[in-house]
């Protein structure tokens, strides 16, 4: 008997043979540090959307993650976006029964200041690699939450293919900037 499968399922409604392994959306932070300093920063654009899209599809949200990132990008309503989301995540995490918790308000203070470092004169920008730590405090919890929420899933331990590229890539064009910046003119 011949049962066509699509995805997961067959026509008959029962979980084909040939299902793939469905993963957790906890992401380790050392990948998160890893690629944020890699990307000079870039990485932590897609960490808010990937967030969104995650939580969209999950806690089933009327929200568009292209759009808001977007948004971060256009003066005080970007903050008002970023805000949103480091609150959600943390109202979610409480009523998912987690313990740890993190003030929004702070973290994203703490992440824009680290990030406006960027203006200083050589070599004292590289404290702007210091964005990433506020963030690392809100994936800790959401990787509780995604544990939790999620259980029985395969958490991702190697980076995708895409991750491996991206670190590559600017790998290289981190280290050409911290040669530049210490190379007399």
């Amino acid at each position: 008997m011949f049962i066509l499968c699509r995805g997961n399922y067959c026509r008959c409604g029962k979980l084909s043979q040939f299902s793939t392994q469905q993963f957790s959306n906890v992401q380790p932070v050392w990948h998160f540090v890893l690629l944020s300093i890699a990307t000079l920063g870039i990485y932590e654009i897609y960490w808010f959307y990937r967030n969104w899209k995650q939580l969209k599809i999950h806690k089933n949200l009327n929200i568009s993650p292209g759009w808001r990132t977007v948004g971060l990008f256009v003066p005080i309503y970007g903050i008002v976006l970023a805000y949103r989301q480091l609150r959600d995540i943390r109202d979610f995490s409480r009523k998912a029964g987690i313990v740890k918790t993190y003030s929004p308000g702070w973290i994203l203070f703490s992440w824009l200041i680290f990030t406006a470092l960027w203006e200083l004169p050589d070599p004292f920008w590289f404290l702007s690699f210091m964005s990433v730590w506020p963030l690392t405090v809100v994936q800790c919890i959401l990787n509780s939450y995604w544990a939790k929420e999620q259980q029985g899933y395969l958490e991702k331990t190697k980076f995708s293919g895409g991750q491996i590229a991206l670190l590559v890539i600017g790998g290289i064009i981190l280290i050409l900037v911290v040669i530049s910046t210490f190379i007399p003119e």
